[in-house]
């Protein structure tokens, strides 16, 4: 077992939580321009999103960069059946940070830090269940509410991830109730006085 899974398993072992929180209130411009973001993400409203997008938004750290990618990555020509909707809608209801003159959500990413690995990590969302066995029917082993996991295999793409809550504690978790500090978010920032987004990535 590798030092960096040992330290994470190590810190696990205190059944660290972190609830989303939202740093993003106090200033006025944000939360209005926040609020419109979320009824344009409501009503999948591509014209009204690329108004607010930043010409040379980051999409991916492959090398995609600029609406026109960003229009090409999320399926753009297609509004109504786009991913990013979920995507965008999701991040947004997971709480906000704010760095310097930076905004960004969720707020996972600025909450964990440098304390985890955020490669061997996931935090399950309120109200999900960690299982004996890979499937809904299986004995319970404790509920969840932003509780950090430590993967204890790698992720295979499928329905099911094995985890370890504490040092007593280890089992399943359904991929879709948890949450990667690496997965979709957003970035904000205040350009010549409008807030746009900067960027809208996944991973590191």
């Amino acid at each position: 077992m590798n030092s960096g899974l040992v330290a994470a398993l190590l810190i696990a072992s205190a059944s660290t939580r972190i609830p989303p929180v939202d740093q993003c209130t106090s200033d006025p411009s944000f939360s209005r321009f926040r609020t419109e973001l979320r009824q344009t993400v409501a009503h999948r409203d591509r014209e009204r999103l690329l108004a607010v997008v930043a010409d040379d938004v980051l999409v991916s750290f492959g090398g995609d960069q600029g609406k026109r990618d960003f229009i090409r990555f999320w399926r753009l020509d297609r509004p109504k059946s786009s991913l990013l909707w979920a995507e965008l809608g999701t991040a947004l209801r997971l709480g906000c940070a704010k760095e310097g003159e930076m905004r960004e959500a969720p707020s996972f990413g600025a909450q964990v830090g440098g304390e985890f690995d955020v490669f061997e990590i996931l935090i399950a969302l309120s109200g999900s269940v960690l299982r004996r066995e890979p499937r809904d029917q299986s004995t319970q082993v404790a509920k969840l509410d932003w509780h950090v996991l430590t993967i204890r295999k790698p992720w295979d793409g499928g329905r099911w991830v094995e985890v370890t809550l504490d040092e007593r504690r280890h089992g399943f978790i359904r991929k879709d109730q948890t949450r990667s500090p690496i997965d979709y978010r957003a970035g904000f920032e205040k350009w010549r006085g409008r807030w746009q987004i900067r960027s809208f990535v996944a991973g590191d």
